[in-house]
């Protein structure tokens, strides 16, 4: 030890760490240290947690709080199985997926090749058309339900703009309802009329996947059927005839539920008016016109956008037009049938601008309000229940009527075009009536995707910004601090 100390090598080393540059530089290696600790150690936590939080506008990657009322109910294992190959899942479902397993221990997800396992595939293709690959199979103990990659998105355009609708939120809680009921309820949609039927491919489909099933109705040749849950009446261009009326009226009196999508083009409304009358409404006969410019798609003056009501189920949580706007070609209004029955509910479901009006000469092109014309703001849909909610009791299980009239027959075709609310109007119309809160209003959720335009003068600016402004101002700074430092 004795020839350690005279060494005056270890002498200077022992002294050196005794200077104010080893004593900062030896402070700033502990912070930094401790830093880099902390941080390793916070993500190490936050990661324990799976706190996430979802910044996108439409909250694409959150669930509903109708879905987690779904998934409050299931009682029973519930699988999910996903047909891709190991590593080639589409991550937009899977991050949808994984917000199901973290929110039940019901539901549990598997990934399966259909390659490799073709004869796992085949027990669910009841029709032998095959199952496309990157399908979703929800499993349950009433049943199972298929959900097709194409079934889980949608993509169209509007102007400039590119909208990607998100439909997987929907596609699940509807198979998870499905299998944990297998119930599935009959919409009877009346023909004879000359109506707009609701057969077409795409809304039948949609149906289908949102556990429905659509059979024709004619009252002139039968019955009201003990199955039917809703009836639906599109577009008519004819009235109802007075049997038909009555076949409808007491269907509605024993508690039935009833859709209808009525326009201008006909008249003679006196039976189906008589029907809505006994709840409190009925059509009004003309087309209504939008004097505020906020109120209307620009160049179109047939098309509106009119105001959704924000205290109803079905249009609670699509208020935000700017957003998802729903579209109404020529609608005609709804008024309130004075006296009524005082149990009866209504509900204003869309509005039109107080600068509005109904006219009754539908030939006059004319946008100035004449005397005989109908003031706004007018109720261009509408919703009735009998008892309402607030004269229902606890103790009350007597079926509960439910109308829902709207004065626009275009609405759900809107919707396939192009106009997701329309779409969701339409859906959660139908949701309310079969009273089924748990799917009102799970919506699809909508993507804008706009491209970035950039003119060469841009261009050159961020430029200079990215590459020269941001990279020297980092280095000044950095010097600016070493040169303040190398004299302590």
């Amino acid at each position: 030890m004795k020839l350690f100390k005279n060494i005056s090598g270890i002498a200077n080393i022992r002294d050196s760490f005794k200077t104010k540059h080893v004593k900062y530089g030896g402070y700033a290696a502990m912070i930094t240290l401790a830093v880099i600790i902390g941080l390793i150690l916070f993500n190490l936590m936050m990661g324990q947690l799976s706190l996430q939080i979802d910044l996108t506008q439409d909250q694409i990657f959150s669930l509903s709080e109708q879905t987690l009322h779904v998934l409050d109910q299931v009682d029973t294992p519930v699988r999910i199985y996903g047909l891709w190959r190991p590593g080639e899942e589409v991550l937009e479902v899977m991050y949808v997926i994984d917000l199901y397993l973290s929110r039940s221990r019901n539901v549990s997800f598997q990934v399966v090749d259909p390659n490799r396992n073709p004869g796992f595939v085949t027990r669910y293709d009841r029709d032998r058309r095959g199952i496309e690959y990157g399908s979703l199979i929800v499993e349950g103990s009433m049943g199972f339900r298929v959900i097709g990659p194409s079934e889980m998105f949608d993509s169209f355009n509007w102007g400039m703009f590119e909208f990607q609708d998100y439909l997987i939120e929907r596609r699940i809680s509807s198979a998870i309802l499905f299998v944990g009921t297998g119930v599935t309820p009959v919409i009877y949609d009346l023909i004879g009329h000359e109506i707009m039927s609701m057969g077409h491919p795409e809304i039948i489909s949609l149906l289908d996947r949102e556990n429905y099933e659509v059979r024709e109705l004619n009252l002139l040749l039968s019955d009201i059927p003990d199955d039917a849950s809703i009836i639906v009446l599109c577009g008519p261009q004819r009235d109802l005839s007075s049997v038909e009326a009555e076949k409808l009226l007491n269907f509605l009196e024993n508690g039935g539920r009833f859709f209808v999508m009525a326009n201008y083009q006909i008249q003679n409304l006196t039976n189906l008016n008589s029907v809505l009358a006994s709840y409190g409404i009925s059509f009004d006969y003309g087309r209504t016109i939008e004097n505020d410019p906020s109120y209307i798609v620009p160049s179109f003056y047939e098309m509106l956008l009119p105001d959704l009501a924000m205290d109803h189920d079905i249009t609670r949580n699509l208020s935000d037009k700017w957003n998802t706007p729903v579209i109404l070609y020529e609608p005609m209004s709804i008024s309130e049938v004075l006296p009524r029955r005082r149990e009866v509910e209504i509900s204003s479901l869309i509005v039109s601008s107080p600068r509005s009006f109904l006219r009754s000469d539908v030939e006059l092109l004319s946008l100035e309000r004449l005397p005989d014309d109908l003031p706004g703001p007018l109720m261009l849909g509408a919703a009735a229940a009998f008892p309402g909610d607030n004269w229902r009791l606890s103790t009350d299980t007597s079926p509960q009527t439910r109308i829902v009239a709207i004065g626009d027959p275009y609405i759900w075709i809107f919707g396939i075009d192009a106009f997701g609310a329309n779409l969701d109007v339409f859906m959660n119309s139908i949701a309310w009536l079969d009273d089924r809160p748990e799917t009102t209003t799970i919506r699809s959720k909508i993507r804008v995707m706009q491209p970035m335009t950039m003119t060469m003068v841009h261009f050159i600016v961020y430029s200079v910004i990215l590459i020269a402004a941001i990279p020297l101002a980092f280095f000044v700074s950095g010097l600016i601090v070493w040169l303040k430092r190398r004299h302590l």
